[in-house]
């Protein structure tokens, strides 16, 4: 039976209107989810510069008169920041002035770069600019003056003006440089033991550092290896620990390497880490020893050997956690060594990929029609990528019932299905040189991935039966033989697999995607137009050779199982796109789409197509308001909770003055990597029964977050003997000089009680006060 038109539109139109309800309240819940962390990220900028790692040197130090010696300038910059390259093109860019060069003449006449920088189009100085980001070095040769007859008479001094950005700002940074030679070849031993220490105190482990000839072939390979011994009760985390889970990665980072270049790609642990789960987090951690390996292989040749380095850990026990420790190393000969920027944490999450096709497509002879071909290939086998497969088998039911048709429609429709993806891969062409925004940037959008999340599901419902999309072919509801496939519903099709193929890479594409960006916009266009043919070809393939179709399997039973579980597999896509969202923002969007399948279940089930339109409107007015007020729910519960403090943010200046003002004050020092600092505020802090006594008393709560280093924190930290949070400090009015202090974890009545004797010490000496001032006036 065919679906009325009147009944389709207002199936289509309820089904826009409930995703429409969801949408303000997700959007709202993303604002004041995202107000918090922007303000953290501000804050954040200006500590960039500190962050920052600038190391000079000037090698090889054993040059005599008529050597070339290369003076190199390394600079390491934050996660998320940028500096800009030494093209005098644009005002802002990087400038290394020599001041003063003794003993040297110059060879090079600029320095350059150990690699490209990326050029990017910034629409407020309307103009493109370079970009390093991670780390770059610059370097530029001298030769030794004939006349030199002592190392000492060779000595280099400058000064290096940068800036280092990130989304919300710029810090201009100088940093002045000397570099001299020394005529020895100085070493550091191949293995050293040292226990860290903190405050004079010893942590509670034993590092150890080697550099020795590796077992599977010491002639050529060495291996580094870095041993952790812990104490019972304590652990550390691992390399690829999820920072968003209470607790920071170790991180290790390779400054200068004499001798080696790096065999494996990464580092390797033994034992592996444990996976742990507490509470809402879940954690891999190391107990007891732990040691991370290295392979370098020997540059033939080479008089020594040597590497400095990094790490840099973070420890918890079941009580507290301690700030991360930063542990410097030097094994071997650094004399002649040469800056490297390797860190831990780049080259985990750098992709498999990478390495495998950079000869292929970053090769600087490289044809633009090898570039064509490499884009054709990355667009083909996109069809077979996890993120595409769910839209794949609506296409495969397609086929199947186009087996009937005539060879002009089977065309027709290839062709719309075709077009859609084409219009997909032009606009985020457009994206590409207009906005600067790559290859599945649109997931970077939390607006978008929540649409898509709403949009996958919907045809997840529909797959799986529980209402019927009206746009034909659409989901292939031809499953059950009540639809043909729509050339409307193919064009959409195209458009949303497309879409869903955004957030993978598959082979090919990034070097292809990365070289297209720095080309022309024609070229760029041209590029990402092949690769949406490539995509679209099996298609365009069927609608040629429209007798192809004829061996795909009859229609039956089969497709109406297939359907379904597309359904189940277009869930999984839409937990996979959740996955992209705010840890903060995933219940709301969860319950919002609870919404949404109430809505959409009540339409598909509580009326027939026979039902009058009165009970149809009811039907779909109360859908509207459960799926609306299921929304609004969902918004609820993304804002904070009503039991929470009015933390007033730590600032020096700020706690002076309440001290002055007689305020009764408590300070929690926390931190987002610190599990037990969560647990204390979920149980003892942000409680009914510690906001009305911080009301009833006029108690101000200040929140200390020591996530990113913070040396006034942790001054005061030190102060209260602390090195390790949590930690909790109150200190009462007329008395701040006597805290009370609460460590590790603790209970809410352990807070009340101290809280309680804070304000009773304060009412106790203001009473005591007034006694006196009443004396002294008799």
């Amino acid at each position: 039976m065919k679906t009325p038109r009147r009944l389709t539109a207002s199936v289509t139109i309820l089904t826009v209107l409930a995703a429409l309800v969801c949408m303000p309240f997700a959007l709202q819940a993303q604002n004041s989810n995202l107000e918090a962390f922007l303000d953290k990220k501000k804050a954040a900028a200006t500590d960039a510069g500190v962050k920052t790692e600038v190391s000079v040197s000037l090698l090889p130090q054993d040059a005599k008169a008529g050597e070339t010696v290369t003076l190199s300038i390394a600079v390491i910059l934050p996660e998320g920041a940028y500096t800009y390259s030494t093209n005098p093109t644009f005002d802002g860019a990087t400038k290394i002035k020599i001041v003063d060069a003794k003993g040297l003449t110059a060879i090079d006449q600029h320095f350059n770069a150990d690699h490209p920088p990326k050029s990017v189009y910034e629409v407020l100085l309307k103009k493109e600019v370079e970009k390093y980001s991670k780390h770059v070095i610059w370097s530029r040769r001298f030769k030794v003056n004939q006349d030199v007859t002592s190392p000492s008479q060779v000595i280099i001094n400058g000064q290096l003006d940068y800036q280092v950005c990130n989304a919300d700002r710029c810090v201009a940074l100088q940093h002045p440089f000397s570099a001299m030679l020394t005529g020895k070849q100085e070493t550091a031993p191949l293995s050293f033991t040292v226990i860290p220490e903190r405050r004079s105190k010893a942590d509670p482990v034993e590092l150890s550092f080697a550099l020795t000839p590796a077992s599977s072939n010491p002639g050529k390979l060495v291996q580094l290896s870095i041993t952790m011994k812990l104490e019972k009760g304590f652990h550390t985390f691992a390399l690829d620990q999820d920072k968003t889970q209470a607790g920071l990665p170790t991180h290790i980072e390779l400054f200068k390497l004499e001798g080696l270049k790096p065999v494996s790609k990464q580092f390797s642990v033994s034992p592996e880490p444990k996976q742990e789960s507490h509470s809402e987090y879940n954690q891999r951690t190391h107990y007891d020893e732990v040691v991370w390996t290295r392979l370098f292989e020997r540059i033939p040749d080479a008089k020594a050997i040597g590497v400095e380095g990094k790490l840099k850990y973070q420890i918890c026990n079941e009580g507290s956690c301690r700030p991360p420790l930063p542990v410097e190393f030097q094994l071997g000969s650094l004399n002649n060594a040469q800056p490297v920027a390797m860190s831990s944490l780049e080259e985990l999450n750098a992709p498999e990929s990478d390495d495998e096709f950079k000869s292929v497509a970053e090769a600087s002879d490289q044809s633009l029609a090898s570039y064509l071909l490499f884009a054709f290939l990355g667009g083909l086998i996109l069809n077979v990528m996890p993120c595409v497969l769910p839209v794949v088998a609506i296409k495969v039911m397609s086929f199947v019932q186009q087996a009937g048709e005539s060879r002009a429609r089977i065309f027709a429709l290839n062709i719309f299905y075709s077009l859609g993806v084409l219009v997909v891969f032009l606009g985020l062409a457009s994206l590409a040189v207009f906005a600067n925004l790559g290859w599945g940037g649109l997931f970077q959008s939390t607006k978008f991935n929540i649409i898509m999340a709403c949009i996958v599901y919907a045809m997840g419902l529909s797959m799986l039966g529980v209402f019927e999309i009206p746009v034909p072919g659409m989901v292939g509801s031809a499953a059950s033989g009540q639809q043909k496939e729509g050339l409307t519903g193919a064009f959409l099709t195209g458009i949303l697999a497309t879409l869903l193929a955004t957030p993978c890479s598959g082979p090919f594409l990034g070097p292809v995607l990365a070289w297209s960006v720095k080309q022309t916009p024609g070229i760029t266009y041209l590029i990402w137009l092949v690769m949406g043919l490539g995509m679209a070809s099996p298609y365009i393939l069927f609608s040629v050779f429209p007798k192809a179709i004829n061996y795909l399997p009859k229609p039956g039973m089969w497709m109406v199982r297939f359907k379904e579980f597309s359904g189940i597999v277009l869930m999984g896509a839409v937990i996979f796109i959740i996955s992209f969202l705010d840890e903060s923002l995933t219940i709301p969007v969860l319950i919002m789409l609870l919404g949404i399948t109430t809505g959409l279940w009540m339409i598909g089930s509580l009326y027939t197509h026979n039902s009058s339109i009165q009970k149809k409107m009811t039907v779909r007015v109360f859908a509207l308001l459960f799926t609306g007020g299921i929304c609004l729910f969902g918004y609820s519960m993304s804002q904070k909770s009503a039991n929470e403090l009015p933390w007033v943010q730590f600032n020096g200046a700020e706690l002076e003055k309440l001290k002055t003002e007689n305020k009764t004050i408590l300070i929690d020092f926390s931190a987002k990597w610190c599990l037990t600092c969560k647990l204390v505020e979920k149980q003892a802090l942000n409680t009914p029964e510690t906001l009305e006594m911080i009301k009833k008393h006029n108690i101000v709560p200040i929140y200390a977050d020591y996530t990113d280093y913070s040396p006034t924190i942790k001054a005061l930290l030190d102060k209260y003997e602390s090195v390790s949070i949590p930690l909790t400090v109150i200190l009462p009015a007329n008395r701040p000089d006597d805290p009370i202090i609460i460590r590790d974890v603790y209970t809410q009545s352990t807070l009340l009680n101290a809280l309680k004797e804070a304000v009773d010490t304060a009412s106790v000496e203001k009473s005591a006060k007034r006694e006196m001032v009443s004396t002294t006036a008799h």
